[in-house]
């Protein structure tokens, strides 16, 4: 079996680093149309503070918003102005956001490790399926991962390099985590501080050595006056709507049905970070293996596992579970790999790394196992063109030559990438917009917006997830109904007025004695589903736009 093999140059690295990047981040950003139906939400709300030029209390459909702090849409709304009020410029922050992040991990990486730990470590970054979604995602995700991870690394170098003056700016971006999703951060901060200090001696004596309560001081002085503000202003249904609602109650009760269970994010992670995941199972494997023995962990490795556990351990208690939720893992989980593929490539046969070894045997095989799996749907199950079989084909010459090639294994990041950038220019350019063709919610909105005065009423029945789409492209106030006898009650009023809703709906409300005729109806997705996809799929939904029977 051949073991050597030519090295990848500096220039073809850089090359594939700013594909990759380009690809993952910016190529036709603006393009689909909002998916279901966070995006939505955040760039109406956004552009109801533009229109009213309230930029500190969000509002939503002309109500106040209490989901999150306000920061995200001031952000996004300063690019609104600038770029207009379009899907681009609602997706814009995510993305900087997103390669802001990435640069922090390899400046982290090449700070407390090496400079190859931080190139590879942000080369996964950026190839992680989290990234390409989030940063695509026109809500606030990356920037709050950005802020946060940011403040911590900050912090976690004026401690280990003992600069103190780094603290200041981690206690600033623990700040302005806080103004992009509340109190969340501290609480993420706080445990893995604690669990920093508890299993590492040295730790306890460098991090407690830190100027917490003053940087506390700051943080909550940074933070407070839009809590404050927004207190004095709505009073009992702020506490009600973002501290115990948002907060509290999300985390702790049980408002959502089928919620899945408590390994759930070890599902996302493992899934999300293939093919890497056997070398970061292998490295807790080595470390557990190093302390057993006696032996001392560097204090940057103890530190983002304490990160990556106080993360996927506390929304794993939680009773609500979304997957993006334990993102901001992702960085810490990048590095440990990284960490684990350069001291394997320095050390190749050390003992004390024989089980991060096989996880890096194991890319190769995970890869082809992957191609196979997806050639194999895509040729049996999906109705795309055939060019979406150069992802899996690029997946599987990786996968091969990282098997069959030992002398690969060393640019093993920079192959794997490559395969990436082919899977995700192919999902940008042939799947999403399959995807978007059964999108009609758009086109219902703007048809209706094309009709409808400013006095007219305006009305969704029952579109449940659609609704923030449906009121975003209208671009006109909506109310938003859901029992049937209200539904009768708002279409039985004087004319004129337009609603959007379910054909079922429509005929349920027709033989509830509803006055409507139906002016214009579309097949389309009801929830946006890969099943769209499928040979032998259908649109599930026939949406009808109606008006007063004449």
């Amino acid at each position: 079996m051949p073991t050597g093999a030519p090295a990848i140059s500096q220039a073809a690295k850089i090359a594939l680093s700013a594909a990759l990047l380009f690809v993952v981040l910016f190529w036709r950003l603006g393009a689909p149309t909002f998916w279901d139906p966070d995006e939505a939400h955040y760039a109406e709300t956004t552009r109801e503070m533009i229109a009213t030029g309230d930029w500190w209390a969000p509002y939503y459909n002309a109500q106040p918003f209490f989901d999150k702090p306000v920061l995200f849409h001031q952000l996004q709304g300063a690019v609104m102005l600038v770029f207009g009020q379009t899907e681009l410029a609602a997706r814009v922050v995510p993305a900087v956001a997103a390669l802001a992040l990435i640069a922090i991990t390899v400046w982290f990486g090449s700070t407390v490790g090496s400079l190859e730990i931080g190139i590879v470590a942000g080369l996964l970054l950026a190839a992680n399926p989290g990234v390409f979604a989030l940063a695509r995602y026109a809500i606030l995700d990356t920037l709050f991962t950005m802020f946060l991870f940011g403040g911590a690394a900050a912090l976690a170098l004026a401690a280990l390099h003992e600069r103190p003056r780094w603290q200041w700016v981690g206690y600033v971006g623990i700040a302005l985590a806080v103004i992009m999703k509340g109190p969340l951060a501290l609480v993420l901060c706080g445990l893995t501080l604690a669990l920093a200090i508890v299993v590492s001696a040295d730790l306890r004596r460098r991090l407690l050595g830190l100027r917490w309560l003053v940087g506390l001081g700051l943080v909550v002085a940074a933070s407070a006056p839009w809590f404050i503000y927004m207190y004095v202003r709505f009073r009992q249904d702020f506490v009600n709507g973002y501290f115990l609602d948002e907060n509290v109650r999300l985390f702790s009760s049980n408002r959502f049905g089928n919620q899945p269970g408590f390994f759930f994010y070890f599902e996302i992670l493992a899934t999300g970070l293939l093919p890497w995941t056997g070398v970061l199972v292998g490295r807790l494997v080595d470390d557990a293996r190093s302390v057993a023995r006696g032996e001392r962990l560097g204090g940057a490795e103890v530190l983002l596992w304490a990160w990556t556990t106080a993360i996927v351990g506390f929304f794993s208690l939680s009773t609500f579970k979304l997957d993006h939720y334990v993102f901001p893992a992702a960085p810490s989980i990048c590095l440990l790999c990284a960490w684990a593929w350069s001291d394997v490539r320095a050390q190749p046969f050390a003992s004390a790394h024989v089980w991060s070894r096989l996880g890096l045997l194991l890319v190769g095989p995970i890869l082809i196992c992957l191609g196979l799996g997806s050639a194999y749907f895509l040729r049996t199950r999906l109705a795309l063109p055939s060019a979406t079989m150069l992802a899996p084909v690029a997946i599987m010459l990786a996968g091969a030559g990282l098997t069959l090639v030992a002398g690969l294994r060393r640019n093993a990041p920079w192959i794997v990438s490559a395969a990436v950038v082919v899977t995700y220019a192919v999902v940008v350019a042939v799947v999403m917009p399959a995807l978007e063709r059964q999108k009609v919610t758009a086109e219902v909105a703007r048809f209706v917006a094309s009709r409808v005065r400013a006095t007219d009423r305006v009305a969704s029945y029952r579109l449940n997830r659609w609704n923030p789409s449906f009121r975003f492209y209208v671009n006109h106030d909506t109310t938003f109904l859901d029992e049937p006898a209200e539904a009768v009650a708002f279409f039985s009023q004087p004319p004129p007025f337009y609603g959007v809703m379910l054909r079922e709906g429509y005929d349920d409300l027709v033989a509830r004695g509803a006055p409507l005729r139906i002016v214009a109806e579309r097949d389309g997705l009801w929830v946006t589903t890969g099943r769209a996809l499928w040979r032998e799929f259908t649109p599930t939904a026939r949406f009808v736009v109606v008006t007063k029977a004449q």
